[in-house]
């Protein structure tokens, strides 16, 4: 994709700018990596194993560290920033904007909204979606093709919701809040009790709440409560293919990676960080600002800032330590085995 963004714009998103080298244009007109960039893109540096990318790009606007001692090429600009990667995010804003328009507002022909919804008048309803009875949209709120949005929920201002999610009944959305594709929120949660001879269903009555500026990834599910609420805290980050049980409480701004998977009743407090396949039992306590490493599973309570990895979780450079001595364990048996078998020449 090809499009106009200026050099003051650029500028303006960054923090205590410090410029090097010059580039005569006005406007960059793509974003791309240091490897594949071509003149007129902007491009950054965040890691420092791609270096020797920056040395030979062909970029002609690239945010780069402060401590950057590399020059620029000849008309090539290097802006100077603390944080190269949300510099970047930033500056590309307003491109996203024209990936993902706001639609004014107003209902598609084809949907079917019941009489007793309110839907703000400011609010976008896409092509097939429907709403149930008693359900309220707040202003602004974007809600694309094929969305379902059952009785008894609700949802806040400025949201954006994509084309294909499930929001069922009772369901509590706040403002801002952004659902990529395929999200389900209110499912039953997975629960049964063998009576003896069978699993019988237990009915989960609660509902599903997402605080305000949620993000929640593609395809991820977040269960009904049995009784009460589960709860996903302000600011929190959910990548695609997340699963989260009935009644788990998720705390403020944490960030669950792709295919975490968290079992019924924990709570997850603020400034939570799961990696990628992590995922902890049932009625858990996972400590404020704790991080679990990715493929780890957490089977008891994680104490407060703490880092671990590995099934069960511990910490992680215990895990780390007994990771180096696992590859060694096969050189190990040998030599025990040689030892054992000098032994017991030896001994004869």
């Amino acid at each position: 994709m090809r499009f106009e963004l200026s050099i003051d714009e650029i500028r303006a998103s960054a923090e205590s700018v410090e410029e090097a080298g010059a580039f005569d244009g006005q406007c960059v007109h793509g974003v791309a990596t240091l490897k594949e960039a071509i003149d007129g893109d902007l491009s950054f540096l965040s890691l420092a194993k791609y270096v020797p990318d920056l040395e030979k790009t062909k970029a002609s606007v690239v945010f780069v560290p402060e401590d950057c001692q590399l020059s620029p090429q000849q008309n090539q600009l290097f802006l100077k920033v603390k944080h190269p990667n949300l510099a970047l995010a930033r500056a590309c804003e307003s491109i996203a904007q024209s990936l993902w328009p706001r639609k004014p507002g107003g209902l598609h022909a084809s949907s079917i909204v019941d009489s007793t919804a309110e839907v703000d008048e400011t609010a976008y309803l896409g092509p097939f979606c429907v709403v149930g009875g008693g359900v309220k949209v707040g202003p602004n709120t974007q809600i694309h093709a094929g969305t379902v949005i059952d009785d008894g929920a609700s949802i806040g201002a400025d949201c954006w919701i994509s084309s294909n999610v499930s929001i069922l009944r009772d369901t509590k959305i706040g403002d801002r809040v952004r659902l990529h594709a395929g999200v389900v929120l209110g499912a039953d949660g997975f629960g049964y009790e063998f009576n003896g001879q069978q699993h019988e269903k237990i009915p989960h009555l609660g509902w599903v709440e997402l605080d305000s500026d949620v993000e929640i990834g593609a395809n991820s599910s977040i269960d009904r409560g049995r009784l009460g609420a589960t709860f996903v805290g302000q600011g929190t980050k959910i990548d695609n293919h997340v699963q989260v049980g009935h009644n788990v409480s998720i705390g403020k701004h944490c960030i669950l990676c792709a295919q975490v998977g968290i079992a019924g009743s924990t709570t997850i407090e603020d400034f939570v960080v799961f990696g990628g396949r992590a995922g902890a039992s049932g009625h858990l306590t996972i400590g404020q600002g704790s991080k679990l490493a990715g493929c780890a599973a957490a089977f008891s309570d994680l104490p407060q800032n703490s880092v671990s990895g590995g099934t069960p979780a511990i910490p992680l450079n215990a895990y780390q330590r007994i990771t180096v001595v696992q590859r060694k364990l096969p050189e190990l048996f040998k030599r025990v085995q040689r030892l054992e078998s000098q032994l017991g020449q030896l001994s004869s």
